[in-house]
């Protein structure tokens, strides 16, 4: 803990609003509880411990911009691959704890309800009265959705749902676009947890774009800062040469989310060079002009080198 206070003591000049010593001891305190974390990159584990010092300090300067509190009750560390630096990286985000208690109490939501529904559960809505019957079975099932209900001070009540499948889709959205590969959703409990999130976060899209809560800026304010590390992972997100297999495994087997990703999104990775096959040579067809230009290729070859998923390479 001494060594990460100190570490941020001499970094302190780089946020925009100084830091007392209490807040000094919050942060130093949530980050060496945090370094035991563990992770998966590709096919390997990692601990916070692997990722770069330094760079704590991007990660912290918008949430302490925005005024909020630091502390390991309401947040996550989390960790971004950085493909140009070949490291690791840190990123911060709310907990789903944190984000009930920072919502709850500081805006003019009065309650939240969130809840997994699963296959064997009996599960039904009436919208007309706007209720939710939900019989929880003692049979253990597969996920079939979450369902959160934010009720405000004013009398209001907004339901949002998402199926396990849409769930599983923010989950892998947020592994490969925003953390960058970084998996930190190694259990169960955990992704649980981050399905939850999302169907909060999406219930709170609602709020901020119907404009009706007391406290409209501390929501909005919450979903820029998480649409942010998305903007920001896009920016760093660069095409890897293969001879950097060992950051990525391109020549070991897929780790299990990248399994599980191409499973559902098909094979996302396009080969940096295509197999050639053996051509017959046929004397009567004219030699082509060896002298001609890559760029007389086919247009639909050439807008294939602009794509996304060029750099993806898992």
């Amino acid at each position: 803990m001494d060594t990460i206070k100190s570490t941020l003591e001499q970094m302190t000049d780089a946020f925009a609003h100084p830091l007392n010593n209490q807040q000094l001891d919050d942060i130093a305190k949530f980050v060496t509880d945090s370094l035991s974390t563990r992770f998966q990159f590709g096919h390997d584990f990692f601990t916070m411990k692997d990722v770069i010092p330094t760079s704590l300090v991007e990660a912290l300067s918008p949430y302490i911009d925005s005024g909020l509190q630091i502390t390991g009750d309401l947040m996550e560390l989390e960790a971004r691959y950085h493909e140009a630096k070949f490291s690791f990286e840190f990123e911060i985000s709310h907990s789903l704890s944190g984000l009930v208690s920072l919502l709850t109490t500081q805006t003019s939501i009065a309650n939240i309800v969130i809840n997994a529904v699963y296959e064997n559960d009996s599960f039904k809505l009436d919208h007309a009265n706007q209720k939710v019957f939900h019989d929880v079975s003692a049979e253990p099932s597969e996920l079939h959705g979450v369902y959160c209900i934010i009720d405000m001070e004013n009398g209001q009540s907004f339901l949002s749902q998402m199926s396990a499948e849409e769930a599983k889709q923010a989950m892998w959205a947020n592994t490969h676009d925003r953390l960058n590969g970084v998996n930190p959703y190694t259990t169960n409990t955990k992704k649980l947890m981050f399905y939850k999130a999302s169907c909060l976060r999406r219930g709170l899209k609602t709020i901020s774009a119907l404009n009706n809560c007391g406290d409209i800026q501390l929501v909005s304010t919450l979903l820029n800062l998480h649409d942010r590390q998305f903007n920001k992972a896009k920016a760093l997100r660069k095409v890897m040469p293969l001879n950097n297999y060992k950051f990525r495994g391109c020549s070991k087997q897929p780790s299990s989310i990248d399994q599980i990703f191409k499973q559902e999104h098909g094979n996302v990775v396009i080969p940096f060079s295509q197999p050639v096959k053996p051509t017959v040579k046929n004397k009567n067809v004219v030699k082509e002009d060896s002298t001609k230009w890559l760029t007389e290729l086919p247009e639909d070859c050439i807008e294939s080198w602009s794509e996304d998923t060029l750099g993806v390479g898992f």
